[in-house]
């Protein structure tokens, strides 16, 4: 099993990789970029969710438990708050560091609504959360303007 998390967290740390490839291409001008239309976030709201996002699931696996009301938890960080590039690489350094921690000490599997996850699995779903993302910052990349990174662009054949 060890080694399953073990491929995990691999998988975990590249797409960790590209998030932080895309947010050093970025300026504090760019993070703020919002796409027309109502249903937008800034683009550093992104970036913010990704690393809250990486707190709730690290809390997951050290309960073994699945808390979606973790997301409304008040002391998170908020995501509107971190909005320069230098908060949100603290964040992330953050974020990373409960991350690791929770890996290293987790429950054996996460209870999730209607079924159990192994660790692994669980891993894999905060990486489809990222890689989510990853998709979005695609759109605002291209409605802002903004250039590709080129390992990111070179990754995904763009």
């Amino acid at each position: 099993m060890q080694q399953t998390n073990d491929e995990a967290v691999g998988d975990w740390k590249f797409a960790r990789s590209e998030t932080m490839e895309l947010l050093d291409a970025l300026s504090d001008e760019d993070l703020a970029f919002v796409p027309e239309g109502e249903k937008w976030q800034p683009l550093y709201y992104q970036f913010a969710c990704m690393a809250r996002t990486q707190l709730v699931y690290a809390q997951a696996l050290k309960t073994g438990s699945m808390d979606f009301a973790a997301f409304g938890d008040p002391s998170l960080p908020s995501k509107f708050e971190q909005n320069t590039g230098e908060a949100l690489r603290k964040l992330f350094a953050k974020s990373s560091a409960a991350w690791a921690d929770a890996i290293a000490d987790s429950a054996p599997n996460v209870q999730w609504p209607g079924h159990r996850a192994s660790v692994s699995g669980h891993i894999y779903r905060l990486i489809s959360h990222e890689r989510l993302h990853h998709g979005q910052l695609i759109s605002y990349f291209t409605l802002a303007g903004i250039d590709l990174p080129p390992k990111f662009k070179a990754n995904w054949a763009l």
